[in-house]
């Protein structure tokens, strides 16, 4: 499909898939048929009538808590399987009437002719697919669905006092090729569709999600070393050193966030005006808003009041550590969830046995985002004791309601450099594309802002969402504008910021610009918190955003 080589199984684990369910490449996420990657999966707490609880797919920790299906086994056991769809395949192809067992299983589907039942006919009778025509949903060049929910049964568990809470989970892998997009070779998309079946409650509330992996780069996988970036929601495994099976230049893995869970919080995401902790469209304000980007076919959805949250903790564990190790018990496994040590306890940044804080004060470090300083500098908090890691990018808390699924997004992304520090270089560049690439509704990668190359210039007309978004007092701009016939052209460009009474705040661009791309900084520090909005003229085209300053 890719460079990217990623085995799978129905029951949630990545990677970490035995023999003979994958036969073709061998188990492990695999460049160059190198491996990087031993497991990958994910992990959830929470608490259920005041009960915490903890579960996860994190293979070499030896928690397998998932199992194939649906939470009401009301389902022919032979439809549970990988359904695989291809967007180069014919329309109405066997993968596309196979898909309606999937939409049994609540998979979703785009409804061409809005009747609510996935149908797929060719209306027509052209041999085409049609817009008034049902299709399966189909997002990236291939894709692989798959529906496991957590009953196994306890005395099955790692942590055999803790049953089963009635989670399903819908789970989609996708990938481009780099015909389509040369920049997205080395990413794999993984969306999690977690929902509450309302078996044993119809709230499961203080909810943490973890994208765990388990990375094992090249040979001397017992030497590896974590690090962390906020700035692009990301957690990676690297070496600072060469490997027997990469040689000078072995790759960095990055775990990336893309869309975090949505969470309504009072005074926060909303005004609560009518103080009740619940908000209400219409009588609570919002002060930002959530988004959920399905791809071009299923489109995209916001909800005003609520946010999607960012990584909360980045952490690490290593293997059979009698302090930092696998967890033993639900606890444990919470207390690396909400980014705490095994015992429940904060990190001391300056007392902490597996990594340095470098030309700065360790008082000033986030304990919660492990090794967040720069390995290539050397500044900052880096991890310097090399073993067989395991990783956690944490984000929560959130609330899981009885039928109401909560969407997770986060994609795989390995970059290999010229040698291993310049490796985590590469593997972060190709993560800002992939974001990119999750903010355009997965249509596009954006041109970056500073790249003055021919190449780069822009074909589309797009202002972005600004950042940080809410923002005290500043915040950044972005705007592209686009090639036209004559290169030489150049029109006037606007850039106008208003109030939510649609009265002109202040002006930031308005001036003759050539095809490029472009970006400002607004300064509020002399404006009241609230909403405002921007707007770009540029011929004949606008575009608006709204923002949110929060002092």
């Amino acid at each position: 499909m890719n460079n990217f080589k990623l085995p799978v199984t129905y029951s949630g684990i990545l990677a970490d898939v035995p023999y003979p369910y994958v036969s073709t490449f061998g188990s492990g996420g695999k460049l160059e048929n190198k491996i990087f990657l031993y497991s990958g999966g994910f992990s959830l707490s929470g608490f259920s009538n005041g009960t915490v609880w903890s579960n996860g797919i994190m293979s070499s920790s030896r928690i397998h808590d998932y199992t194939i299906g649906t939470v009401k086994d009301n389902i022919d056991s032979s439809y549970y399987k990988i359904y695989v769809l291809n967007s180069n395949g014919l329309p109405f192809n066997s993968s596309w009437y196979d898909w309606k067992h999937a939409v049994d299983m609540g998979a979703d589907f785009y409804d061409g002719n809005n009747d609510g039942i996935y149908n797929p006919i060719d209306l027509n009778n052209n041999n085409q697919w049609d817009t008034n025509e049902d299709k399966p949903d189909i997002i990236g060049d291939v894709s692989a669905w798959c529906v496991f929910n957590d009953g196994k049964p306890n005395k099955d568990r790692n942590f055999t006092n803790v049953s089963p809470q009635g989670i399903e989970i819908k789970q989609t892998v996708f990938a481009y090729s780099p015909k389509t997009y040369p920049e997205l070779a080395n990413v794999i998309f993984i969306r999690y569709n977690i929902e509450n079946k309302g078996t044993v409650s119809d709230i499961l509330d203080s909810v943490y999600f973890s994208a765990w992996t388990d990375p094992d780069i090249g040979e001397d996988y017992f030497k590896d070393l974590i690090g962390c970036d906020t700035t692009i929601n990301s957690g990676y495994s690297y070496k600072n050193q060469s490997d027997p099976l990469y040689g000078e230049n072995p790759p960095t893995f990055i775990t990336t966030l893309l869309q975090g869970p949505i969470s309504y919080i009072p005074n926060i995401t909303y005004v609560d005006n009518n103080q009740n902790n619940i908000f209400d469209l219409g009588i609570d304000t919002p002060l930002d808003t959530a988004k959920k980007y399905s791809g071009q076919l299923l489109g995209k959805k916001i909800f005003p009041g609520a946010k999607n949250q960012t990584p909360t903790s980045i952490i690490h564990y290593m293997k059979s550590h009698p302090g930092q190790g696998d967890p033993d018990d639900e606890g444990q496994l919470r207390n690396y969830l909400t980014g705490h040590n095994q015992k429940g306890e904060r990190i001391n940044v300056c007392d902490w046995n597996y990594g340095d804080v470098l030309n700065m004060n360790c008082e000033d470090v986030n304990p919660y985002f492990m090794y967040s300083g720069n390995p290539v500098t050397q500044e900052g908090w880096i991890n310097t004791n090399a073993v067989d890691q395991r990783l956690m990018v944490n984000t929560g808390p959130f609330t899981l309601e009885k039928n109401i699924p909560i969407e997770i997004i986060i994609a795989y992304i390995v970059g290999k450099g010229t040698d291993a520090l310049n490796s985590i270089a590469v593997a972060k560049e190709i993560a800002k594309d992939a974001i990119g690439f999750y903010n355009t509704n997965f249509s596009h990668i954006p041109v970056g802002i500073e790249d003055s190359k021919a190449k780069s210039i822009p074909t589309k007309f797009v202002l972005y969402q600004n950042y940080p978004n809410p923002f005290n007092p500043t915040t950044t701009i972005k705007y592209s504008i686009p090639t036209v016939v004559d290169a030489n052209f150049a029109s006037t460009t606007k850039l106008v910021v208003y109030d939510v009474l649609g009265r002109e705040v202040t002006t930031l661009v308005n001036k003759q610009q050539k095809p490029g791309n472009y970006q400002v900084t607004f300064n509020a520090s002399k404006l009241s918190s609230g909403v405002y909005y921007y707007q770009l003229k540029f011929g004949n085209t606008v575009k608006t955003k709204k923002m949110i300053l929060l002092k």
